[in-house]
């Protein structure tokens, strides 16, 4: 049995095969679409000797039959924040093992035989059924997935009268070589003639001799698309040749991407199925007893358990299967992009209730005390994206609001770039904890981690691509300090920064990402950075309004003389977390923080500040604010044993807590002298414990310089985007 497999590239080396661009032949690929023309002869004939071979079923009457084993996955995943960098969570997995038969005319069985799943967070996920078995002849003429209720009835791009629906463009040949043997393969991109009309957009890798599909990627208009809270489909099939003639199943994925169509919270549902097919037995005798089963069958569920899988299935689930995006998913989106207009593929103009997270609809802070806000977004049939959200704070009583203008973006939510305005309260510096944590920390103990400025602006933001990781921002702005509005339940606020009432032009540049390891033993990891440069006019602390200085840091309250202060100043602030797991669901845990600020007049808003759950545990939130610093974490994680929680049809919680134990040390330069900061080394040391699928955690820390006992509760990081 020989496999040959292709590999999507100009040129690859698989072992004694070789796959390469025809240059040799001298030919230049015809880049003009199906119309009859002469030029597009060799095209025309090409494309409709796949169309008869589809009609016919398979046009070489030497396969009577094949059997084949199929080893799949199938993952629901959720993404949370905005934008898709942030590898999602795992929230539940299955692996499963089919058995595949097919013989003439057409007939086919397949027989689910073992099924194993984990649930990693509590959620009650069912899959259609369809995305249990593979995908036979290359999909039928008229596709459907999802049992339907995804795409139901679409045109396929070979289907008998294809060429009055699509246009195809014929791109670059590869040569295969084989011992004895050169097969030429053609790459057919296809479009819809009709944009509007459900239909599908892709690419075929055509046998250039058989005419057989090698390989076939495929989106789907908007119109095409039943359920409107997708936000992407993608389909790749991909077919090996089996004994040097056949080309059948080799490799299958699917990636459905589903939001809400009511209210626009930046988090969305990831379904990756992935099915790898082997094990070929062909023009054998099919037996009586499969030849009577369904066309898709399960084994009972007791044999379906006892069916042996190796390791884990969270330790065996492929990594590709955990990215946000593979590399298939990111070419079909740019050949769609690039076959009709972006509107089309993008959602249809709606008016939608948006928030960036929950605290942009109640949170309770040290400057708001309780706000209320809400956001909507409405998207017109033009192409534009209007945005408008705002929020009130009961204690300072000072609305806050922010309208935007952008074009409806290709592929998700976030547009490329857009126009706004603002008047806002800005965090400065990383996040220490969650946004609902922080509002339950402030109501009941007075512990409020954020660090406000007010920030009125003008400017244009977006990201460099759709896919990118990276965002940017350009805005006049003026900065003002906030006072000490809200009350809590028990305790004392801590005062704000006081910032300097300056304005000018700032720029900035965010990224957030991370990684999974090919192996389970692999490290793994996220990332956030942060860089901002600025110029900026205006005065020092002491002419801030009394109410404000008052509220802030005492610091601020020591005499400093009345001076112009003309600021050019750049700031460079991120953290890294890299997760290194050890036998027996152990782990260590490297986590690094830090940032630098260089310039003159320094107002405070500009320095980097450590103090808090995340950069000085045991120490006061914001007690560092100084011109560098960079604060290292180390932490080793040990499951203990614990009682299981059962949660119904949300699963089982884990029989086993982790125990956290850690220390850190904050390593600052000095501060200003309107916010001195002594230079130096503090560390400190505590211990956590994660419980509830490692969702929760608590911290109890002690600062060892100057410090004090500090307990501290949160959700997971991947989480806070949402929160």
């Amino acid at each position: 049995m020989a496999w040959l497999v292709l590999a999507v590239a100009p040129v690859a080396q698989l072992g004694s095969q070789t796959v390469s661009t025809d240059s040799a032949t001298g030919e230049r690929p015809s880049r003009r679409g199906l119309e009859g023309s002469p030029a597009d002869t060799a095209l025309d004939s090409l494309l409709q000797r796949a169309i008869d071979r589809r009609q016919r079923q398979l046009a070489d009457s030497t396969l009577l039959s094949y059997q084949a084993e199929a080893h799949g996955f199938l993952a629901f995943l959720a993404q949370l924040g905005e934008g898709t960098i942030i590898p999602p969570r795992v929230v539940q997995s299955e692996e499963l093992a089919l058995t595949v038969a097919w013989w003439q005319p057409g007939r086919s069985a397949q027989r689910l035989v073992g099924r194993r799943d984990t649930t990693l967070l509590p959620a009650a996920v069912a899959y259609y059924r369809d995305r249990y078995g593979v995908v036979l002849d290359n999909l039928p003429d008229r596709i459907r997935l999802g049992d339907g209720q995804d795409v139901r009835d679409v045109p396929h791009p070979l289907a008998p009268g294809a060429s009055t629906l699509y246009r195809f463009t014929r791109g670059a040949p590869l040569r295969i070589r084989i011992p004895g043997r050169e097969i030429v393969v053609d790459e057919v991109t296809f479009r819809p003639r009709d944009a509007t009309q459900p239909a599908a957009i892709g690419s075929v890798y055509l046998d250039r001799e058989t005419a057989a599909v090698v390989r076939l990627s495929m989106t789907f208009t908007r119109a095409a698309i039943r359920d409107q809270r997708i936000e992407t489909l993608v389909v790749t099939l991909e077919n090996g040749l089996v004994r040097e003639r056949y080309w059948l199943p080799r490799r299958q994925e699917v990636e459905v991407s589903r939001g809400s169509t009511w209210f626009d919270l930046p988090a969305r549902g990831i379904v990756r199925g992935r099915w790898e097919i082997s094990g070929y037995a062909v023009n054998e005798r099919i037996p009586p007893v499969v030849q009577q089963q369904p066309r898709w069958s399960s084994a009972p569920r007791d044999s379906l358990r006892a069916y042996r899988f190796e390791g884990r299935v969270v330790d065996v689930l492929p990594p590709e299967i955990q990215l946000a995006s593979s590399e298939e998913v990111v070419r079909a989106r740019v050949q769609a992009e690039a076959a009709v207009r972006a509107a089309l593929l993008t959602r249809p103009a709606t008016a939608t209730v948006t928030g960036r997270g929950v605290s942009d609809l109640v949170r309770v802070t040290r400057a708001e005390g309780l706000a209320l806000g809400v956001g909507a977004s409405h998207r017109s049939r033009a192409g534009v994206v209007v945005s408008a959200r705002a929020r009130y704070g009961f204690a300072d009583r000072v609305p806050k609001w922010h309208l935007s203008l952008a074009p409806v973006p290709a592929f998700g939510r976030v547009p490329t770039v857009r126009l706004f305005v603002e008047d806002e309260y800005r965090d400065v510096g990383m996040p220490e904890r969650a946004g609902i944590t922080n509002s339950l920390g402030s109501l009941l103990f007075a512990s409020d981690l954020s660090n406000p400025v007010r920030t009125t602006a003008i400017g244009l933001e977006g990201r460099l691509s759709p896919r990118s990781p990276f965002t940017w921002r350009v805005a006049l702005e003026r900065d003002r300090g906030v006072p000490v509005a809200g009350w809590s339940l028990r305790g004392t606020f801590q005062p704000t920064i006081a910032a300097y009432p300056v304005e000018g032009v700032r720029s900035e540049w965010r990224g957030s990402g991370g990684w999974v390891g090919d192996t389970p033993s692999a490290a793994r990891g996220i990332w956030t950075v942060a860089g901002s440069a600025g110029w900026y006019r205006g005065t020092t602390a002491q002419s801030i309004p009394p109410d404000v200085r008052n509220a802030c840091n005492p610091c601020a309250l020591s005499p400093v003389p009345v001076r112009a202060v003309r600021p050019l100043v750049a700031r460079m602030e991120g953290l890294a977390q890299v997760t290194k797991p050890l036998t027996g669901d152990r782990a260590v845990v490297l986590q690094m923080q830090g940032g630098l600020v260089a310039g003159r007049d320094l107002p405070p808003q500009w320095l980097v500040y450590a103090g808090g759950a995340q950069s000085a545990p045991g120490y006061l939130p914001q007690q560092f604010g100084s011109r560098a610093l960079v604060a290292p974490r180390l932490e080793f994680r040990q499951p203990v044993p614990a009682p299981a929680i059962p949660l119904r049809r949300f699963g089982t919680a884990p029989p086993h807590v982790t125990l956290v134990p850690f220390v850190q040390v904050v390593a600052t330069a000095s501060g200003t002298a309107d916010r001195p900061t002594a230079a130096g080394l503090y560390p400190s040391a505590g211990a956590g414990l994660l419980f509830f699928f490692d969702l929760l955690r608590v911290d109890v820390a002690r600062g060892l310089r100057d410090g004090r006992w500090r307990l501290n509760l949160d959700i997971d990081r991947s989480f806070w985007g949402m929160l």
